[in-house]
């Protein structure tokens, strides 16, 4: 979507609102999806510089980082971003919208998701799900690497 701007430098605190959808190019392998990715706001001329300012939301499925569970999470993210005016000169200037709420997008979504505050994650040894109950390793198995600290130990 191209959005233009170079009207705006006419009327300094002018506005052109936009709201659209779209699907990114790309939302990172652990991100699905699950509706497009809507952006609404406004982008005003301050008289050296487009400022543009709005939010993006869409709901998504994203992995718990401890357990791997799938999370469904409604996400949004204000933003706001600002362009220098000889970087878009002459009336016929445009933004590109879609790119650049793309890119947005792209590097808001939550680096680690969790599933729960108490979230227990998964057994290092077997793998099982500690969230759904407890597995039969052993518990107190020591780090390999602390042998020797624990040998200091049992000799006092």
């Amino acid at each position: 979507m191209l959005l233009a701007i170079g009207r705006l430098r006419d009327d300094p605190g002018t506005y052109e609102n936009f709201d659209f959808s779209f699907d990114p190019a790309d939302s990172g392998e652990d991100c699905v999806l699950l509706t497009p990715v809507r952006a609404e706001g406004a982008v005003t001329f301050g008289g050296n510089a487009f400022l543009l300012s709005g939010c993006l939301k869409a709901a998504a499925r994203l992995i718990c980082s401890r357990c791997l569970a799938d999370v469904q999470l409604d996400l949004s993210f204000d933003f706001e971003e600002e362009f220098d005016e000889q970087e878009y000169p002459g009336e016929d200037a445009e933004l590109d919208m879609e790119d650049i709420a793309s890119q947005i997008w792209v590097s808001s979504i939550p680096m680690q998701v969790l599933c729960d505050d108490d979230c227990k994650g998964l057994c290092p040894t077997c793998g099982k799900n500690l969230n759904e109950g407890d597995c039969d390793c052993p518990k107190d198995e020591a780090d390999p690497r602390l042998e020797a600290l624990r040998s200091l130990l049992d000799q006092e």
